[in-house]
């Protein structure tokens, strides 16, 4: 009856977001604080849209307005819970800390506010204290969410235990917390893996004293019946306050065993180019992660292909064919994509194909986090925007020995150029 309700406005701003149309809920969200300019929960929900925007500076002065407006803690607490997810989400770890502690204090029963204090900690290699909160949020985020099997408690990490360890966010997220399966292995009287039905005959050849399903998305599971017979449960990403207190403890050895046939018929191939075989990927992530700094064109690497003479070999996991052809048509360049090797619903098929070249040069995606499990060289290229796992600064992460990390400059531009220079030294070196 009223196109012009604020609260009306500001409840369809929440349902465009859950529908994952950002800038459909931005305008609402717009809107809605330009009607009720001093109602503090308006500018807070605005906050949050133009977060999932990436419009930073756009933030503060709406967390400012919120603040100023607020008229009471509750409203004071949205606040700044919403600045606390924006700085996440930018990647500034030390400003993040008191905002989520603020936070906290006017909203202690938060989980997000808990979230965002330990993405904040975890960022800055203060994973004891970290991990704890980073947890908080698991059955109250759609990406963590909470799963039981026969009514058990979650896992306190006391050993002796029929233990299910079941998959959480994406499939590189689920790659990278595998590191510390075997650790539980060694710890529970028996373990299952819940994962992702893409990783099941990976993880089932990787971990051979766990029994593993993939029905990670099924609600009709169809185990076998002493599997049903649980101790206790845990999400995957939660194993690392018993098993990663620092950033040290992480081996950062390899941990993933690729099919040894698949490397076999990929090695066969590679040989038969006399060359270098380097595979590329060129872009990653979703909305809500960041993608748009986490793509390049083909032109971008242009550097790469022609300082380097090598074989170059797509790890997108879209279909790249026409992006590809249409490069080739220009340039003369060629990228191989092997659809049977990327476009498939089983894993083990891109990670054989991984283990068979000699390099990979990628953007910050699922693909990194296979190439380190399984122990392939890796030049990986962070946004300015990182997650907390690649921390602030640095070339490395404590979860994979060789991967190298470039990071975006603050203007916006990539050190493709310093990239390739070393890859090509360390390739001419390898040759001698």
């Amino acid at each position: 009856e009223d196109p012009d309700d604020p609260m009306a406005l500001t409840v369809a701003a929440q349902v465009a977001m859950k529908a994952s149309r950002i800038t459909t809920a931005y305008q609402f969200a717009r809107r809605a604080a330009d009607l009720a300019p001093m109602n503090s929960y308006c500018w807070s929900n605005l906050l949050m849209m133009q977060d999932q925007l990436y419009m930073f500076d756009a933030c503060r002065r709406s967390f400012d307005k919120a603040v100023r407006t607020a008229k009471n803690d509750d409203a004071k607490g949205a606040a700044y819970l919403n600045l606390g997810c924006m700085l996440v989400n930018k990647g500034d770890w030390a400003e993040a800390e008191p905002v989520a502690r603020e936070a906290l204090r006017l909203k202690p029963e938060s989980a997000k506010a808990k979230a965002n204090l330990g993405m904040a900690l975890l960022g800055m290699g203060r994973y004891q204290e970290g991990w704890p909160l980073y947890n908080a949020v698991i059955g109250f985020d759609k990406s963590r969410r909470k799963v039981q099997y026969a009514k058990e408690p979650a896992w306190d990490g006391s050993p002796g235990k029929r233990l299910v360890i079941y998959g959480e966010q994406g499939l590189g997220d689920e790659i990278s917390f595998a590191s510390m399966i075997p650790d539980a292995i060694r710890e529970a009287k028996s373990v299952i893996i819940d994962c992702d039905v893409k990783l099941e005959g990976l993880f089932r050849r990787s971990f051979p004293d766990a029994t593993v399903y993939g029905t990670r998305w099924e609600k009709n599971l169809g185990w076998n019946k002493k599997d049903t017979e649980i101790d206790a449960s845990c999400s995957i990403g939660a194993l690392g306050q018993f098993f990663r207190p620092t950033p040290e403890s992480c081996p950062g050895t390899p941990y993933l065993t690729p099919d040894p046939d698949r490397v076999l018929m990929w090695r066969s191939l590679v040989a038969s180019y006399s060359k270098p075989v380097i595979g590329v990927s060129w872009t990653g992530g979703v909305p809500w992660t960041a993608d748009r700094f986490r793509k390049w064109t083909l032109d971008d690497l242009l550097p790469l292909f022609k300082t380097i003479d090598a074989v170059w070999v797509c790890l997108q996991y879209k279909d790249a064919s026409k992006e590809i052809a249409e490069f080739k048509a220009r340039t003369g360049i060629e990228v191989k994509q092997f659809p049977h090797a990327t476009l498939t619903d089983d894993y083990d098929d891109t990670v054989g194909m991984m283990a068979a070249l000699d390099h990979v040069f990628s953007m910050q995606t699922a693909a990194i986090h296979a190439a380190g499990a399984i122990g392939m060289p890796t030049y990986c290229f962070v946004n300015r925007c990182p997650q907390w796992r690649y921390g602030v600064s640095g070339e490395a992460i404590p979860w994979y020995r060789p991967l190298t990390l470039f990071r975006q400059k603050e203007d916006g531009s990539w050190p493709i150029q310093e990239a390739v220079r070393r890859l090509a030294k360390k390739l001419a070196e390898e040759t001698r």
